[in-house]
This record gives structure tokens, C-alpha cells and sequence, in this order.
């Protein structure tokens, strides 16, 4: 889960949420456009894809965010029973921009 800030004609932030399949495949699972980056609309976004996952068998075993605390808030209390970790690749970026070699 990723969201950009206000990259669009209408100022919105955009919400997309990829998904990796077990053979390592990527899709779209949905996206959202938020009037802000708040913890309300997260709320409002995760828990209609919270309800998509009630209606069918399985869903994630894993959620993976970037640092936004708004976001991993939302995520922590709605998705309890499955794995939150960072983005590898934020880790990755946020080491480099601040490591002294």
C-alpha cells in the first residue's frame, strides 16, 4: 500500500494497493482516490477492502506499507490478524540518504 500526494488535476491523493501473488505475479487489487492523507479516510479505504476480504476466502498474509503513520495506524487496528512490515525499498532509500560511508 502506497499512496501519492496530490500528483493529479484534482489535488487528491491517490491510495493503491498492489498485491503479489505466491508465484511472485503483480496486480492492481484497487486504488482510492483520498481528499487527504488522514487517518479518517485510510479508515473509510481499508475497511471496504477489509470488507472485500470477508467475502471471500484468504486474503493477505502480509501488508506492506511505506512510513506513513497515518496508514500503519490504520493498518495496525483494521488487518490484526496478518503481518505489517515496511517497504524494502523505503528502508533501502531512507539508509542511503542518511548513512555516512
Amino acid at each position: 500500500m502506497d499512496s501519492t500526494y496530490k500528483t493529479n488535476k484534482y489535488q487528491l491523493s491517490l491510495l493503491e494497493i498492489v498485491c503479489v501473488t505466491s508465484i511472485g505475479l503483480t496486480f492492481s487489487a484497487t486504488c482510492a482516490f483520498l481528499s487527504s492523507e488522514r487517518k479518517n479516510n485510510f479508515t473509510w479505504a481499508l475497511g471496504k477492502l477489509r470488507g472485500l476480504f470477508m467475502m471471500s476466502e484468504g486474503g493477505p498474509q502480509v501488508i506492506v506499507t511505506d512510513r506513513d503513520l497515518s496508514l500503519m495506524n490504520v493498518v495496525g487496528t483494521m488487518f490484526l490478524e496478518y503481518y505489517h512490515l515496511l517497504c524494502h525499498f523505503h528502508i533501502q532509500k531512507n539508509v542511503q540518504a542518511n548513512a555516512k560511508c
